[in-house]
């Protein structure tokens, strides 16, 4: 059973999305010490270079490989025809760092609560689902934010992270 708390962030290119996340992720470390992680999707490259080794690695069967650089970062490369995400999710919630919350960026197929970033007003009606509980994003930093009525907030997480946090029921 998983028990982190998953938030999708969903929006064009170039809306906030990266932006919305990180600034989250600074406010769930500094005002509640929370352990966030975060899964993006890019769907316009690829992450590892064929004839890498990481690649090479994954391309003969393995179902995940793990590589660390010389600052020691790792990054973990799975094969994702192998491993669904909701599967990925429950293998990092069992893992042995605790994880309050996690973020997704990008994927538009999950069924979480939901942070749609927009950067205009005509970008809500395509995307809104019942699953986006807010939205965020570049809106934020324009004046035009108080006159829309969506019945779904539209908040800026630097200025109201504690309307966030009850909109996502998070204590």
């Amino acid at each position: 059973m998983v028990i982190i708390r998953i938030i999708d962030v969903i929006g064009y290119s170039g809306t906030g999305k990266t932006y919305f996340i990180k600034n989250a992720i600074k406010l769930f470390k500094d005002r509640l010490g929370n352990n966030v992680t975060v899964i993006k999707n890019i769907k316009h490259h690829q992450i590892d270079k064929k004839g890498k080794d990481s690649h090479i690695f994954t391309e003969s069967g393995a179902s995940y490989s793990i590589i660390q650089n010389l600052n020691k970062e790792m990054a973990i490369f799975l094969n994702a025809e192998e491993i669904r995400l909701d599967e990925f999710i429950n293998w990092l919630d069992r893992g042995p760092y605790e994880i309050d919350i996690m973020f997704t960026e990008g994927f538009r197929d999950l069924n979480h609560p939901t942070v749609l970033c927009i950067s205009n007003i005509d970008e809500i009606e395509p995307q809104l689902t019942d699953n986006v509980k807010m939205i965020s994003g570049i809106i934020c930093g324009k004046n035009v934010i108080e006159n829309i009525t969506l019945g779904v907030p539209i908040i800026n997480i630097e200025e109201d992270f504690q309307r966030f946090l009850e909109i996502f029921n998070i204590t």
